[in-house]
Protein backbone atom coordinates (compact mmCIF):
# COMPACT_ATOMS: atom_id res chain seq x y z
CA UNK A 1 0.00 0.00 0.00
CA UNK A 2 1.14 3.58 -0.84
CA UNK A 3 1.67 5.60 2.45
CA UNK A 4 -0.70 8.56 2.20
CA UNK A 5 -1.18 9.47 6.27
CA UNK A 6 0.75 11.78 8.02
CA UNK A 7 1.00 13.66 11.70
CA UNK A 8 2.44 16.93 12.65
CA UNK A 9 2.47 17.81 16.73
CA UNK A 10 4.19 20.69 17.43
CA UNK A 11 4.73 22.37 21.41
CA UNK A 12 6.85 24.60 23.38
CA UNK A 13 8.72 22.61 26.06
CA UNK A 14 10.32 24.08 29.15
CA UNK A 15 13.71 23.27 28.82
CA UNK A 16 16.87 24.13 26.60
CA UNK A 17 17.15 21.92 23.32
CA UNK A 18 20.04 19.89 25.07
CA UNK A 19 17.78 18.92 27.89
CA UNK A 20 14.99 18.02 25.25
CA UNK A 21 17.39 16.01 23.13
CA UNK A 22 19.19 13.92 26.00
CA UNK A 23 15.14 12.93 26.77
CA UNK A 24 15.12 11.72 23.39
CA UNK A 25 18.33 9.90 23.44
CA UNK A 26 19.19 8.48 27.31
CA UNK A 27 17.50 5.27 27.31
CA UNK A 28 16.97 6.10 31.58
CA UNK A 29 15.17 9.07 30.41
CA UNK A 30 13.11 7.95 27.42
CA UNK A 31 11.69 5.36 29.60
CA UNK A 32 10.21 7.89 31.98
CA UNK A 33 7.94 9.84 29.11
CA UNK A 34 7.10 7.33 26.96
CA UNK A 35 3.98 5.08 26.73
CA UNK A 36 0.80 5.79 28.44
CA UNK A 37 0.30 7.10 32.14
CA UNK A 38 0.66 4.00 34.60
CA UNK A 39 3.04 2.08 32.00
CA UNK A 40 6.28 0.98 32.35
CA UNK A 41 8.82 1.03 29.11
CA UNK A 42 11.44 -1.15 28.98
CA UNK A 43 14.73 -0.30 26.28
CA UNK A 44 16.12 -2.97 24.73
CA UNK A 45 18.08 -1.21 22.70
CA UNK A 46 19.10 2.49 22.40
CA UNK A 47 21.89 3.57 19.95
CA UNK A 48 21.32 6.75 18.75
CA UNK A 49 23.45 6.84 15.88
CA UNK A 50 22.72 6.78 12.27
CA UNK A 51 22.25 2.90 11.43
CA UNK A 52 21.56 2.63 15.19
CA UNK A 53 19.14 0.51 16.44
CA UNK A 54 16.31 0.97 18.98
CA UNK A 55 13.38 -1.24 20.40
CA UNK A 56 11.32 -0.52 23.40
CA UNK A 57 8.12 -2.89 25.19
CA UNK A 58 5.73 -0.38 26.61
CA UNK A 59 3.76 -3.06 28.96
CA UNK A 60 0.63 -0.95 30.05
CA UNK A 61 -1.04 -1.48 33.29
CA UNK A 62 -3.17 -4.36 32.30
CA UNK A 63 -0.20 -6.52 31.22
CA UNK A 64 -0.47 -5.86 27.60
CA UNK A 65 3.12 -5.12 25.66
CA UNK A 66 3.83 -3.67 22.67
CA UNK A 67 7.20 -3.87 20.96
CA UNK A 68 7.95 -1.32 18.76
CA UNK A 69 11.61 -1.09 16.82
CA UNK A 70 13.47 1.11 14.45
CA UNK A 71 16.37 2.52 13.18
CA UNK A 72 18.34 5.78 13.45
CA UNK A 73 18.56 7.99 10.49
CA UNK A 74 19.43 11.46 11.31
CA UNK A 75 21.15 12.07 14.75
CA UNK A 76 22.08 15.84 14.76
CA UNK A 77 22.30 16.85 18.91
CA UNK A 78 20.62 18.89 20.13
CA UNK A 79 18.40 20.21 17.26
CA UNK A 80 17.50 16.81 14.94
CA UNK A 81 16.47 12.97 15.33
CA UNK A 82 14.96 10.66 12.65
CA UNK A 83 14.18 7.62 12.63
CA UNK A 84 12.02 4.62 11.89
CA UNK A 85 9.00 3.16 13.78
CA UNK A 86 7.76 -0.03 13.42
CA UNK A 87 5.15 -2.01 16.14
CA UNK A 88 5.23 -5.38 16.41
CA UNK A 89 2.37 -6.56 14.44
CA UNK A 90 2.23 -3.92 12.63
CA UNK A 91 3.24 -4.50 8.17
CA UNK A 92 3.84 -0.69 8.01
CA UNK A 93 6.98 1.41 9.22
CA UNK A 94 6.48 4.78 9.40
CA UNK A 95 9.21 7.58 10.35
CA UNK A 96 9.71 10.32 13.41
CA UNK A 97 11.43 13.35 12.97
CA UNK A 98 11.51 15.40 15.38
CA UNK A 99 13.11 18.97 14.87
CA UNK A 100 14.11 20.96 18.12
CA UNK A 101 14.37 25.19 17.79
CA UNK A 102 15.46 27.00 20.73
CA UNK A 103 12.38 29.19 22.01
CA UNK A 104 13.90 31.68 24.63
CA UNK A 105 14.58 29.57 27.40
CA UNK A 106 12.39 26.98 26.45
CA UNK A 107 12.17 24.80 22.80
CA UNK A 108 9.88 24.56 20.37
CA UNK A 109 9.45 20.61 19.16
CA UNK A 110 7.90 19.74 16.42
CA UNK A 111 7.40 15.98 15.61
CA UNK A 112 6.33 14.72 12.38
CA UNK A 113 5.41 11.21 12.17
CA UNK A 114 4.37 9.96 8.51
CA UNK A 115 4.46 6.88 6.44
CA UNK A 116 0.68 5.38 7.55
CA UNK A 117 -1.48 4.25 5.00
CA UNK A 118 -4.82 4.23 7.01
CA UNK A 119 -6.00 7.82 8.83
CA UNK A 120 -7.40 5.65 11.82
CA UNK A 121 -3.31 4.22 12.51
CA UNK A 122 -2.51 8.04 12.12
CA UNK A 123 -5.48 9.40 14.19
CA UNK A 124 -4.36 6.42 17.24
CA UNK A 125 -0.58 7.54 17.09
CA UNK A 126 -1.44 11.58 16.64
CA UNK A 127 -3.63 11.35 20.28
CA UNK A 128 -0.68 9.09 21.32
CA UNK A 129 2.21 11.35 20.37
CA UNK A 130 -0.19 14.33 22.10
CA UNK A 131 0.00 12.44 25.56
CA UNK A 132 3.63 11.60 25.44
CA UNK A 133 4.46 14.61 24.74
CA UNK A 134 2.77 15.99 27.50
CA UNK A 135 4.44 13.70 29.70
CA UNK A 136 7.67 14.59 28.45
CA UNK A 137 6.58 18.34 29.30
CA UNK A 138 5.76 17.00 32.81
CA UNK A 139 9.19 15.07 33.18
CA UNK A 140 11.29 18.87 31.98
CA UNK A 141 9.21 20.68 34.09
CA UNK A 142 9.85 18.36 37.13
CA UNK A 143 13.18 17.36 37.23
CA UNK A 144 16.68 18.61 37.51
CA UNK A 145 18.46 19.85 34.62
CA UNK A 146 19.37 17.02 32.47
CA UNK A 147 22.81 16.21 31.38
Amino acid sequence: MTALYSLAVDAVLPAPAERVFAALTQPDLYSRWMGPEGSTTAIREMDPVPGGRFAITVTLPNGFSVDIEGEYITVEPPTRLSHTWLVEGDDTETTVTIELRPMGEGTQLVLVHDGFTEATDRDQNDGGWRHQIDRLTALLEASSPIR
